[in-house]
């Protein structure tokens, strides 16, 4: 992974935010700041938030994702469909998310390698249980927050067209990547994230 990131629970009051993202890879491509964004989502309430502080919390986690997305990327996000830009704020919510990250690495990706397309409740409980043994950080989260993180992870992922929900369980569908975003995620380094989706070794 390029970038040490610490376990948070910062996306437990976050949504995929795939309209937002696109908004704020738009105002990146066409050379607005951070500070920029920031101020026409409290002034002119771009995100469509209820309250300022939820526009200021709302702009700090997109702020956050976008600033995973190198130039290609941000310009590719402001460009692309619906498809390549759900894949992309995966790959941003991996990049910003390290719990997340490990979900995608050692539960996702796992069941694809081993061809069980299935993710299961007990599946979700053996990852929480082995993070907060593993994660004396974690180990301190409330129930409820873990509760709330896994259900946004789900969220995520149902989103973005990763998974459906078929009963009890959730059933993995693997993504077909962009052919022009795979060969940038490999290039810049990051081939990590890319086998997290879609399942190889």
């Amino acid at each position: 992974m390029s970038k040490k990131l610490e376990y948070t629970a910062t996306n437990m009051a976050r949504k995929f935010w795939l309209q937002e993202m696109i908004i704020g890879a738009n105002l990146k491509y066409e050379g607005h700041t951070d500070k920029d964004i920031r101020k026409k989502s409290v002034e002119d309430n771009i995100f469509q938030g209820r309250s300022e502080n939820f526009r200021r919390e709302t702009t700090s986690g997109i702020i956050l994702r976008l600033n995973t997305l190198d130039e290609y990327l941000i310009n590719l996000l402001s460009n692309c469909n619906l498809e390549i830009a759900k894949q992309i704020v995966i790959y941003s919510i991996m990049k910003s998310d390290k719990l997340f990250f490990d979900f995608m690495n050692e539960i996702y990706k796992d069941k694809i390698i081993l061809k069980d397309f299935k993710i299961k409740s007990a599946d979700l409980k053996v990852f929480i249980s082995r993070k907060q043994e593993q994660v004396p950080k974690i180990a301190t989260w409330k129930n409820s927050t873990i509760e709330r993180l896994k259900n946004n992870y789900i969220g995520y992922l149902t989103e973005a067209g990763f998974i459906v929900k078929e009963k009890e369980n959730l059933e993995i569908i693997i993504p077909i990547i962009d052919k022009q975003l795979q060969d940038h995620i490999i290039e810049i380094g990051d081939k990590i994230y890319l086998q997290a989706m879609i399942g190889e070794i």
